[in-house]
């Protein structure tokens, strides 16, 4: 499947950012980054305005950052379901809508590690249900407060209403994932 402008959702709710743009907090990345040591290139494919690539940057990570949007920051104009570029990890906050392919197209790019930060949701449903148990799942980092994203990294008033996690696939693990909490 590939994501174009055309793609952008459509017939969405006023609320809902048309491209899925909802920056990750620092603090989500630099919790990530003390439960998980990553090593080698590492790819944030989905990188926004660069709130993912800058905070791996200051642990010392080599990085490629890119998007479909131009939002300032990578190369842009990548659409990272129809790109084939091996790398040994990759960690992103991909838009929700596209979840299940972009970790299974990154499953297939990386040689080491993919995370993701995605709903907590993202465990249900039959499709993914068969990803589960095919795919290297090694952890869910599950935050125990809820993580404040906001549309297009505008913070706003309204508190957020959805649980998020980390989702880490390591190849080479054998074994049921394992869950974990992060309490800030």
């Amino acid at each position: 499947m590939k994501i174009s402008q055309a793609h952008s959702i459509q017939g969405v709710s006023k609320d809902r950012e048309e491209n899925d743009f909802y920056p990750t907090p620092p603090n989500a990345v630099h919790e990530l980054l003390k439960r998980e040591k990553f090593e080698g290139l590492t790819w944030e494919c989905a990188c926004g305005d660069g709130a993912i690539s800058k905070v791996l940057k200051e642990y010392g990570l080599e990085v490629y950052s890119s998007d479909l949007i131009d939002r300032g920051y990578g190369d842009v104009g990548i659409d990272f379901l129809s790109t084939y570029k091996k790398v040994d990890n990759i960690i992103t906050n991909p838009p929700y809508r596209y979840a299940t392919e972009f970790v299974q197209h990154a499953l297939t790019q990386a040689n080491k590690k993919v995370a993701m930060l995605l709903k907590i949701q993202f465990l249900e449903g039959i499709k993914r249900y068969e990803l589960f148990k095919t795919t290297p799942l090694k952890k869910v980092y599950v935050f125990s407060q809820r993580l404040k994203i906001y549309k297009k990294g505008v913070q706003q008033k309204n508190s957020t209403m959805m649980c998020f996690a980390w989702f880490v696939w390591e190849y080479g693990y054998e074994g049921e994932p394992i869950i974990d909490w992060i309490k800030e």
